[in-house]
């Protein structure tokens, strides 16, 4: 693995502060050097704070792709892949959430067998990120606060479907509905609560593994790095010197013509 090609990648992606916590890890690399057989590989921090870096930078440069929408892939009781387009909500250290409706061919799909991954295409910005890992159900009491979070017109649209919620969105548009809302606001009337169906659910990924692939130019090739989680080992125990107490990640980097 080439030192020189990952901070290559790294340079495009992370802040100034996220630089700088980069060059200080490097400056220590030669202390966090493991190798497996020929390979390579670093221990590196959690990979979920470089896709969240990532993904916000898609959303202020290239929100028409819509970059929280995935491509995700499961596995039906024959062994067949199967892909479907989901989109996500939170990311953060536990996982990456998601929700469908419980029932359906996709929840079906993940209780029987919980290893799904997920693809994100960013092609104005020439970026990809493939997560895959294992997938369990939420909580109904997670469900429901993430479902009290969404707008109006989202919950509308989960409860009645997106025919009814349309309906209800232009006719609450008009001019004469929206002086109506104001003076229900005026008053401190609350609009009705809308109530989430039973059948709405939710599930959380837990990653393990991350691939960053990023074209350098049309006529370059690309460059791909791979953190995978470490499960040989007990957690901070790859390497004695790495703060790795939470979980232990890998990686190695690969540049395709």
């Amino acid at each position: 693995m080439s030192t020189v090609l990952v901070q290559k990648l790294w340079s495009t992606l992370w802040s100034a502060g996220s630089l700088s916590r980069f060059a200080q890890h490097m400056s220590h690399a030669s202390h966090q050097v493991s190798y497996v057989g020929s390979e390579e590989q670093r221990v590196y921090e959690e990979p979920h704070v470089i896709f969240q870096n990532w993904l916000m930078a898609a959303q202020k440069e290239a929100p028409q792709v819509r970059p929280r929408l995935a491509c995700m892939a499961t596995v039906d009781k024959s062994g067949e892949p199967v892909t479907r387009l989901t989109s996500i909500e939170e990311v953060n250290s536990n996982g990456i959430t998601f929700f469908t409706t419980l029932g359906s061919r996709q929840a079906g799909e993940i209780s029987a067998n919980p290893h799904v991954s997920l693809h994100f295409n960013w092609a104005p910005l020439m970026r990809s990120v493939r997560i895959a890992g294992s997938a369990h159900q939420l909580t109904e009491e997670q469900v429901r606060d993430q479902f009290r979070r969404f707008p109006r017109h989202v919950q509308m649209s989960i409860t009645h479907g997106p025919r009814y919620a349309a309906a209800e969105w232009q006719s609450r548009s008009g001019f004469f509905a929206r002086i109506g809302e104001r003076l229900n606001t005026w008053l401190g009337k609350q609009p009705e609560e809308i109530p989430m169906p039973h059948n709405w659910g939710g599930y959380i990924l837990t990653p393990s593994l991350f691939e960053f692939g990023m074209l350098s130019g049309e006529k370059a090739g690309r460059t791909r790095v791979r953190f995978r989680r470490c499960l040989e080992m007990p957690r901070g125990t790859r390497v004695g010197n790495v703060q790795a107490e939470r979980q232990d990640w890998v990686y190695d980097s690969c540049e395709e013509n």
